[in-house]
């Protein structure tokens, strides 16, 4: 088992991170001047950000269980 989380890109607009049998996908979903990425826990939406990076943020506090 690896000590960092794996990110696996699964299109332009899909990501996914793995981490202690953990999966949290990012998804961009487009909705006009409120576009940005979707945080998902599962079936489960986390949070919506405005930016990629601040999402891979909160998906890595998730999978590595520090959120």
């Amino acid at each position: 088992m690896s000590m960092k989380p794996t990110w696996t890109k699964e299109s332009p607009h899909r990501y996914a991170v793995e981490h202690s049998g953990r999966r949290v996908d990012l998804h961009y979903e487009e909705a006009g001047f409120q576009s940005g990425w979707a945080v998902y826990a599962g079936e489960t939406l986390v949070r919506r950000c405005a930016e990629l990076m601040q999402a891979r943020g909160v998906a890595v506090a998730l999978a590595s269980g520090d959120a």
